[in-house]
This record gives C-alpha cells, structure tokens and sequence, in this order.
C-alpha cells in the first residue's frame, strides 16, 4: 500500500508536495534576483523610454518574483506526474528537478511576454512597441537574457539538488 495518496483531482500528495518544493526553490531563486538588482545595481539610467523602462524591465522582475513560484508548482507537478512514481530514484528526481527548473525559467519570460503582446494587441496606451509581434519577440527575449540566465545559474543547480533529496526522502518514506 502507498503512502502517498490522490487527491481529489487526481494528483497525488508526492506529485504536489514536489510541486510546492519547486515553487519553494523557484522563489528562493527570484528573491536572490531581485535583492541582487539592489545590491549591485544601485544606480540605473533609465533608457530611451520611460514607460518601457517601468513596464518592460521593472515590471518583469516583479511579474517573475509573483509568477515564477506558481509556474514552478505547476511544471514541477507535472514533470513527477508524468515521469517519476515515488519509487523511482533520487537520480531521478534530480534529473525531474532540473526539467522543472529549466521548463520554469523558459516559461516565465514566455508569458510575460504574452502578458504584454496582450497589452499591445488591445490598443492600451502609451503604445511601448510597434506591434504585438514586437511586444512578445522583444520581452521574452529580454526575460531570457536579464532574468533567466542569472536565476537559472541558481535555479537549474537548486532545481537538482531538491529534486534528488525529494525523491530520496520520499522514496524512503514509502518503505
């Protein structure tokens, strides 16, 4: 008999509990982003567009310090739904762990930029870019470059190491 039991909506409590250890590691990473900006930044110029500036970089650090954490819970439910049962190894929970960090730090600056092609799309002024086309190619690649390379360093490490100890603890709570 398993230790580990569905829920209501089919997903069990080890699928879940790897989930909010995702967002958990996923938040830690955020937080060290953004206390970084403070840190070694302390004075930016703003560039050529105010509103761009506000919207399009201050705006995503603060979207992925909210969102990152919710996208972390649902890629890291589905990843151990889908690949892992609570017997597989702790090797494979890591392996888990670095999927879910990697699919979380592309996701985020994919629906960001979603976010704000959405915006341009419905005529909200100021217009900050040319199209939506424009709005999506240029924050997502933004949030690539300034966001997901500096939290993945931390993240797809972290993502690991949580993974394996999380399989490897669940896999000895099951016995």
């Amino acid at each position: 008999m398993s230790v580990w039991r569905r829920t209501s909506g089919g997903v069990s409590s080890h699928e879940a509990g790897a989930g909010v250890v995702a967002a958990t590691a996923t938040l830690l990473a955020s937080v060290i982003y953004w206390a970084s900006l403070w840190a070694f930044i302390p004075a930016v110029e703003v560039p050529f567009s105010v509103e761009l500036y506000m919207m399009g970089y201050t705006g995503f650090v603060f979207f992925a310090l909210f969102v990152a954490p919710l996208v972390g819970f649902v890629v890291g439910t589905t990843v151990w739904r889908w690949k892992l049962s609570p017997a597989s190894s702790p090797r494979h929970g890591a392996f888990a762990g670095f999927v879910t960090a990697l699919g979380t730090v592309l996701a985020v600056p994919v629906l960001f930029g979603l976010l704000l092609a959405g915006r341009e799309l419905m005529g909200v002024s100021p217009a900050l870019f040319a199209s939506p086309v424009d709005a999506f190619v240029i924050t997502t690649q933004g949030g690539v470059v300034y966001w997901s390379l500096f939290t993945g360093v931390i993240l797809v490490p972290l993502g690991a190491l949580v993974g394996w100890a999380y399989q490897r603890r669940g896999q000895t709570g099951s016995r």
